[in-house]
């Protein structure tokens, strides 16, 4: 006698990548309608991904992401049940990525020449911590996997997105680390650019390990026995 009771966990585990790349799809669905959105008249070179947070696309800035810290958890899942993401150090990061999404979100930044408040102060670091933990965690496991024959092509492809993506950070990190830790002024020039292009990177790099959580789903998982 066949007992369904088994087919639950399979159904759930299917689910886990397809959910995350829905997720990830409609985040960029949202932040595309962001970016031609004539009524917003943000300049993408120049203005943060943040001041969609001040203008009136804030719920779909809000709303992407939420779709991009949801469809990351259920990748960091997905990625730890079959094996790819092991290390805890590597877990930690990117449920910290998950978390810190929200914090952006949470959390708005302070309006440009106004007053520094503690919630404009958490969206910055927040926002420091999205821009590293992902890079770190793709780069980590490209490495990791690096000589694995089955996984050697996503290993290459995710070592290269992260290591492509961390050059983008140094724009942010260095007047951080002049203007926040040593008391400067040292200004930044085109964020909105290089901050765009290094989403670009990230969320190509979800998608990266999305496929390669997919492809190493067990074959008795992915497709159902007869």
């Amino acid at each position: 006698m066949l007992c369904p009771a088994p087919v639950r966990p399979r159904l759930r585990a299917r689910l886990l990548v397809p959910g995350a790349l829905a997720a990830f799809a409609g985040a960029v669905a949202l932040l595309a309608v962001l970016h031609v959105d004539r009524r917003l008249a943000l300049d993408p070179v120049s203005t943060m991904l943040s001041d969609y947070a001040l203008s009136p696309g804030r719920r779909l800035w809000d709303g992407a992401l939420l779709l991009t810290s949801t469809g990351s958890a259920l990748l960091l899942v997905a990625l730890y049940r079959r094996g790819l993401l092991a290390n805890p150090v590597l877990v930690a990061a990117k449920a910290l990525w998950c978390v810190s999404l929200l914090a952006v979100a949470i959390f708005a930044k302070d309006p440009q020449g106004g007053a520094i408040t503690a919630t404009g102060k958490i969206h910055l670091y927040a926002s420091a911590v999205t821009c590293l933990s992902l890079p770190v965690v793709g780069w980590a496991l490209g490495r990791r996997h690096r000589d694995d024959p089955r996984w050697r092509r996503f290993a290459t492809w995710s070592r290269r997105l992260a290591l492509a993506a961390i050059p983008f950070y140094l724009p942010f990190i260095v007047p951080f680390a002049v203007n926040v830790v040593l008391g400067g002024h040292l200004p930044t020039v085109a964020t909105g650019l290089v901050e765009r292009l290094m989403m670009v990177l990230e969320i190509a790099l979800l998608g990266v390990l999305g496929h390669w959580a997919h492809r190493a789903m067990p074959a008795g998982v992915r497709f159902r026995a007869n």
